[in-house]
């Protein structure tokens, strides 16, 4: 009787495991299965309109749900509903706008709020909110430095040297420390970090933001395999000379500059109304510098045309960056020598007088010219024989 009934239940229980274990191979498949995206969520009301990012598809659907409850509440998406139903035909409305990026199970947006906000008054304001998928957590900047104080400095330092010079002198909030950072977003490009208005306002109406290239900051980035810097693949690289010949070749070709989200050739009206020119374009022999607003552009300039005082007809004739990292030419850093053993001699070199410089907008130095793919490249060393700007043209 006894070796009956345990051989009974001996097989009960290797039933029950063998069905625990089919559900949780079919919860495991489940998760895989499922990949969380981003639902844009829209209330349009003639030319008012509110738009915030909602997520689907997550295995957790309370971690979802939670996170999903966050954006509203923090980007006080209710209060704006009111508002936008309350609005009158001609007055000064309301755009609610925001830019989402999911990857590797990390979630960021920035939600921008521009018109009448909850005050009654016209203005603008930038709610920015990132979150770990795994934990449905917010991220917070501690988990992206092995040292969050020295990295805030670091940028701190590169704001006030650099950043500075580009603003206009008539703006009346201009403070950029200290860095706003509990407010920031990331994406495949950077870290962006969003000011209160009161602190650094833009002459467009828009609060201020400084975006930093990952480059920018790598000696200060988390390095573990769990942290958020390598679930996002956004740890330095290390190229061949030759693998780093092929990338530049394949983006010369392309048109575009690593890091700045813009391409040879496009129509440059629709990238003012989007990023907003931050003053009124210089002007070089030939052409115009747009130095436009949004923060990816911070030390980068567009060029086109001087053929009209309008754009409609204009297109990206180039692209200049003054902070760059092009698969290991970096700005700053890499000597001339060390790029030509790397893309081998210059088609044409051009030493750039005082005068002439100041024409460009530029340092004196030295001009190196490669053709590729039917575009132009020029690498540029200042005095030093350091890599002072990289420009891509037509």
């Amino acid at each position: 009787m006894r070796t009956f009934l345990g051989r009974f239940c001996a097989g009960l229980i290797a039933i029950g495991l063998l069905v625990n274990a089919g559900n949780a191979a079919l919860a495991t498949e489940k998760a895989r299965t499922q990949t969380p995206t981003v639902q844009d969520v829209a209330t349009v009301i003639g030319e008012n309109a509110i738009h915030y990012p909602q997520l689907s598809g997550m295995a957790d659907e309370k971690n979802q749900q939670s996170i999903n409850d966050a954006i509203v509440e923090k980007a006080n998406i209710a209060q704006r509903m009111v508002t936008l139903s309350t609005l009158q035909a001609g007055g000064s409305g309301l755009q609610v706008t925001y830019k989402a990026y999911l990857e590797a199970d990390i979630f960021s947006t920035v939600i921008s709020a521009k018109g009448i906000l909850e005050n009654g008054r016209n203005g603008q304001v930038y709610t920015a909110l990132n979150f770990d998928l795994q934990t449905g957590t917010p991220l917070s900047i501690s988990d992206l430095f092995t040292d969050t104080d020295a990295a805030v400095a670091a940028m701190e330092q590169i704001l006030q040297s650099t950043y500075l010079e580009e603003l206009s002198s008539y703006m009346e909030n201009s403070d950029l420390t200290p860095l706003p950072t509990e407010q920031f977003s990331l994406d495949a490009n950077g870290i962006t970090f969003y000011y209160p208005y009161r602190q650094f306002a833009l002459l467009s109406g828009y609060s201020g933001a400084a975006q930093f290239a990952y480059h920018e900051i790598s000696e200060f980035l988390r390095t573990d395999s769990g942290g958020v810097p390598a679930r996002l693949d956004i740890l330095a690289k290390s190229y061949t000379d030759e693998e780093t010949r092929a990338l530049i070749e394949r983006d010369a070709r392309v048109g575009v500059l690593s890091d700045v989200p813009v391409q040879l050739g496009e129509s440059i009206q629709p990238l003012i109304d989007q990023n907003r020119l931050l003053r009124v374009p210089d002007r070089y022999p030939g052409g115009r510098y747009c130095q436009l607003e949004a923060p990816v552009f911070r030390r980068v300039l567009i060029l086109t045309d001087e053929l009209s005082n309008t754009y409609e007809q204009s297109v990206v004739q180039g692209i200049m960056s003054f902070r760059a990292d092009w698969y290991g030419i970096k700005t700053g850093a890499t000597e001339q020598e060390r790029w030509r053993e790397i893309l081998g001699q210059a088609e044409n070199t051009v030493a750039f007088t005082d005068s002439m410089a100041y024409d460009y907008g530029l340092p004196a130095g030295t001009a190196d010219y490669y053709s590729i793919g039917g575009h132009q490249v020029m690498l540029y060393a200042d005095e030093d024989q350091l890599l002072y700007a990289i420009r891509l043209t037509q």
